[in-house]
């Protein structure tokens, strides 16, 4: 990892749409963060795992972007209500398309953010306001537990480079306002209620 290609990718990252600031995370800054998110995750009321989190602390390299409403909307849904997929009910789900894996790990989606309109749906839903929608006929029993899950998310922007930079698995989160005013703080960047962070993290292809 050249100090080249890390200026080159704060570059590509400055020039994205609806960047504000960027700046990169130091192996501390990251560990802060996975703490952070851990205390907050254990004092809310409802069940809630930021997976992406965890993720990125294991990331070689990871970037803090402050955006603004410019910058494009997310291309999935950011929350999920999910249950962990049993072995036995994993070909099901897998073959409904209600399924996902995060770091090895399957999970079932039973709920989920809506980013195009509730008219989408074809199955039986029981929306959330407007913005969240559950699935009651995908649900294994009231005894299942469930949770909210926020799953890491590609990065689109930094795939045209990744092949020259040698970058790999390239992943974003947005973290828990606890974090959001951590990561605020450490690098100056604006207070600002119109503004939000968003993580950004990579390898490095073996030479």
């Amino acid at each position: 990892m050249s100090e080249d290609t890390l200026y080159r990718v704060a570059e590509t990252l400055r020039k994205i749409r609806g960047v504000d600031s960027v700046a990169a995370l130091t192996a501390a800054h990251k560990r802060k963060v996975v703490e952070l998110e851990s205390l907050h995750e254990r004092v809310l009321s409802l069940p809630v795992r930021n997976l992406g989190i965890d993720l990125i602390g294991k990331k070689e390299v990871c970037f803090a972007l402050l955006k603004t409403a410019a910058f494009r909307a997310p291309q999935a849904p950011t929350v999920y209500m999910v249950e962990e997929a049993a072995v036995a009910d994993q070909l099901g789900v897998e073959r409904a398309g209600h399924a996902f894996t995060v770091a090895g790990k399957r999970y079932k989606i039973v709920g989920e953010e809506v980013t195009d309109g509730l008219e989408k749906y074809s199955e039986p839903i029981i929306p959330l306001e407007t913005s969240f929608v559950m699935f009651p006929g995908r649900r294994s029993g009231p005894r299942v537990p469930c949770f909210f899950l926020l799953p890491p998310l590609p990065f689109p922007e930094l795939e045209p480079v990744s092949g020259e930079l040698g970058l790999r698995e390239i992943i974003s989160v947005s973290p828990s306002l606890v974090s959001d005013a951590f990561l605020r703080e450490a690098f100056g960047f604006s207070p600002s209620n119109s503004l939000a962070t968003l993580l950004v993290g990579f390898d490095f292809r073996s030479p």
